[in-house]
């Protein structure tokens, strides 16, 4: 049997490589199961390991990552020979491609051929929209109950990454068969934008010892995120920025949340926060920011040190 298995899902992607291994193999291990990666190793070697069994077993697979033959960027002579090994291929031996992209050539002769004598698994991105549904989906299946709050504040701080929101799940899963928003909020991180948007709406309102308070919790709950603080710092005042320019062209709320592809909230948050500061303050602190990175990273001054000072000499 063979097999294609392409998408960016690459956490559900592997999910379902096991299974199938799992029912193909029955106990899949390193002799009846070889791994190959196509970045690091030539066509000549998935060739040579789909032709032969090892001994003591029936059945084998080959899986191969990186698959990028399957892509439209393919040499000629890697797609024939791929295709020469499908059609020689028996039931004893499983050829299994992984392409971790939506890129798959689906014009491709190799993608036909396994379309029309084995399957073709696609992992596609979950779009924002359909977050919510997914999350409900995988806690039925886990038999634990979750609220419509705790779904959307999930998904918030999940912020699309499967990976994570994988790993959280299933650490609440394990907390609790019944998951409230206090639940989420209690055992999952919220994404460091919010932190970052929290600490700079602190500033901007004046109060710089709440900003202070918010960067401290941040380095108790992960200390390497501190490293990312100043470009996200960055990034909330170019936003702020942005919101001043276009309230000055007499863009309304919502018209600024369409222009900058960005939530109505996070838009009315910035609009109440340029009132305090205009856009040649936000110029000069972001060159503040930007030499203070170049302080850290020659070694003149500590980050921690350097960012607690920047906090609480911000203008108020």
């Amino acid at each position: 049997m063979n097999y294609i298995l392409c998408g960016e899902l690459y956490p559900i992607l592997r999910k379902h490589l096991n299974k199938i291994l799992k029912e193909r193999l029955g106990e899949p291990d390193n002799f009846n199961v070889v791994k190959i990666d196509f970045e690091e190793s030539p066509v000549e070697e998935i060739v040579y390991e789909a032709s032969s069994l090892p001994l003591g077993y029936d059945k084998k697979a080959v899986v191969v990552d990186n698959a990028s033959f399957l892509t439209k960027e393919v040499d000629p002579k890697v797609e024939n020979q791929i295709l020469e090994l499908l059609e020689k291929s028996t039931n004893d031996i499983d050829l299994i491609f992984i392409l971790r992209n939506d890129q798959v050539n689906k014009q491709g002769e190799i993608f036909n051929f396994v379309k029309e004598n084995g399957q073709i698994l696609e992992f596609l991105s979950i779009s924002k929209d359909e977050w919510p549904v997914y999350i409900r989906r995988y806690f039925k299946n886990k038999n634990v109950e979750i609220t419509s709050e705790a779904v959307m504040e999930l998904s918030n701080r999940v912020n699309g990454d499967l990976t994570l929101f994988i790993n959280e799940a299933e650490k609440l899963c394990l907390y609790k068969n019944s998951i409230t928003l206090a639940d989420v909020n209690l055992m999952v991180a919220k994404p460091l934008e919010d932190d970052a948007f929290q600490i700079s709406n602190a500033l901007f309102k004046g109060d710089n010892g709440a900003a202070i308070s918010i960067y401290r919790d941040l380095k108790l709950v992960d200390p390497k995120l501190e490293g990312s603080l100043i470009p996200m710092l960055a990034s909330q005042f170019r936003f702020i920025s942005q919101v001043c320019y276009l309230d000055s062209k007499g863009f309304d709320q919502a018209e600024i949340a369409r222009e900058l592809n960005a939530s109505p909230y996070r838009v009315k948050i910035s609009l109440r926060n340029t009132r305090n500061i205009s856009r040649k303050q936000i110029a000069n602190l972001l060159d503040k920011l930007y030499n203070l990175d170049l302080q850290i990273k020659s070694g003149q001054i500590d980050r921690s040190y350097g960012l607690e000072l920047f906090l609480i000499n911000f203008p108020n």
